[in-house]
């Protein structure tokens, strides 16, 4: 049994973020932890599995026993022969160059023997269905791939207890059913699970149990009742004069052709879901669209003008782009210098711009940690002040990369109201996600991406009614849950 007795801590030594957590998680079951965003989940995740107080600063009280034996002594590296987590941000877990090498580093490490690496490899990238990955350069992957490595390179390790923390976050819906496949497998195998999840319907299936933690305590988890969630009116699409264009744009890495020939029209009052399994190109698409990359063939064109004729900073003025990562657009050292970095680069900090900014950090649940360090918050958070702070100089164009990971309800709603808003104000935006019912509720349109070519577009209806038609039902017999 992986067990936490009275687990308290602090990073700061004053703002306690656990507070007497008691949790067992038995060999052989899965257990589901929930909660709002910046509600400590990781932070236990960070206890569990030995990080915390061994390479994290703070104020740590009680104990972690693994199989009743008490952990105090451990060290980091007889913690984790035990105990193997999976962070939320894979990026910040992946230490190699090659996908092979990712995978046989923890085997390498416990000097396993080449025979059985080599096996060990072979069955870890079989499970997340990455067989196919394993000469790739790690940086190259998408964020539904690293997610999925870092799942391969944790199960490399033969751990007694595995924690999963947003594991469904970054994954396609083949990807979630495979999740659930794997949970099924290490059940079998007597593997103690703890999956931290926002989407419960991703792993309730297969779960045992599903735990609530808030305010850093953790209770059974009890389903909300009658919170009502209004959808908008569909907006009325101007498809006279687009806003933005691609015309037969290709993009190559190297060697490699990612976007093959697209051409697409994007109008103002468009909310436009993007979607498309893992790697199928849909993060280039949305640099291409952003300006950030410069396609090899073809063109983009911002109304009739092409990009590369108009400067980087009126690109930025009208376009928007929050990347699937939020670490990657975090530069300041406090929320609220981080909120007007953008206004500020703009020339566009003007007395409402800084209104309309105190605003969006209280809608977003930011408004008391102005003076926080950006990195301090949780991967939800850090999402919500990546889109407050692209949009209080109102662009008129929102590009969004799975802006729901990490996001409880609360957060999802926010980010709903600010689509619907920008788009309402004759902007657009375009949404790379997974979710077939946010599609359905909120978006005017569905592009689907297959290996790099638009297979799709037309209204969410159609194109999820023709995805079942033609073997991509899972699209719509999985739905999100906050």
């Amino acid at each position: 049994m992986l067990e936490s007795q009275n687990i308290s801590f602090s990073y700061d030594g004053k703002t306690e973020i656990l507070r007497s957590v008691n949790l067992q998680i038995r060999q052989g079951e899965v257990v589901i932890l929930t909660g709002p965003t910046g509600s400590g989940k990781s932070t236990l995740a960070k206890c569990l599995s030995g990080f915390i107080p061994r390479s994290i600063d703070g104020e740590f009280s009680g104990e972690i026993k693994i199989d009743s034996e008490n952990t105090s002594d451990y060290t980091i590296a007889e913690f984790s022969r035990l105990v193997s987590l999976v962070q939320q941000d894979p990026d910040s877990q992946i230490c190699t160059l090659k996908v092979i090498d990712e995978v046989a580093f923890g085997p390498e490490n416990y000097e396993f023997d080449i025979e059985t690496i080599e096996k060990i490899i072979q069955s870890a990238l079989l499970a997340v269905d990455t067989l196919h990955l394993h000469n790739r350069n790690t940086h190259t992957l998408s964020g539904g791939e690293k997610q999925r490595l870092a799942i391969a390179s944790m199960l490399s390790c033969q751990p007694k207890y595995l924690i999963l923390d947003e594991p469904s976050a970054s994954l396609d819906p083949k990807g979630v059913l495979l999740l659930r496949k794997i949970l099924t497998e290490l059940k079998d195998k007597n593997v103690g699970v703890l999956c931290i999840e926002h989407n419960l319907d991703a792993i309730r299936p297969v779960a045992d149990r599903i735990l609530s933690i808030s305010s850093g305590t953790i209770t059974n988890w009890i389903p909300i009742e009658g919170r009502i969630t209004t959808q908008p009116a569909r907006n009325s699409v101007q498809e006279d004069s687009p806003l933005l264009t691609l015309e037969q744009v290709s993009f190559f890495y190297d060697s490699t052709q990612v976007i093959h020939d697209i051409s697409m029209n994007i109008h103002q009052g468009e909310i436009i879901a993007l979607m498309g399994e893992n790697g199928s190109g849909k993060t280039t698409l949305v640099s291409l669209l952003g300006g950030l990359l410069e396609p090899n063939n073809g063109h983009v064109a911002f109304g009739k003008v092409t990009m590369s004729n108009i400067d980087r900073k009126d690109i930025a003025k009208r376009i928007s782009v929050v990347f699937q990562n939020p670490n990657h657009q975090i530069f300041e050292r406090t929320v609220w210098k981080e909120q007007i970095l953008s206004s500020e680069i703009l020339n566009e900090m003007y007395e409402d711009t800084v209104e309309r900014s105190t605003d969006l950090l209280k809608a977003a649940g930011l408004g008391n940690f102005l003076d926080r360090n950006p990195f301090s918050l949780s991967h939800g958070q850090k999402r919500r002040l990546n889109i407050t702070s692209s949009i209080a100089h109102l662009p008129d164009i929102l590009l969004l990369d799975e802006p729901f990971i990490g996001q409880d309800q609360d957060g999802r709603e926010f980010i709903s109201n600010i689509i619907t808003e920008t788009a309402s104000a004759n902007g657009a935006v375009l949404i790379v996600t997974h979710d077939s019912n946010f599609a359905k509720n909120y978006c005017n349109r569905v592009i689907f991406v297959e290996n790099g070519s638009i297979l799709l577009d037309g209204s969410p209806e159609i194109v999820l009614q023709r995805l079942g038609e033609i073997g991509h039902s899972e699209y719509s017999e999985l739905r999100e849950q906050s």
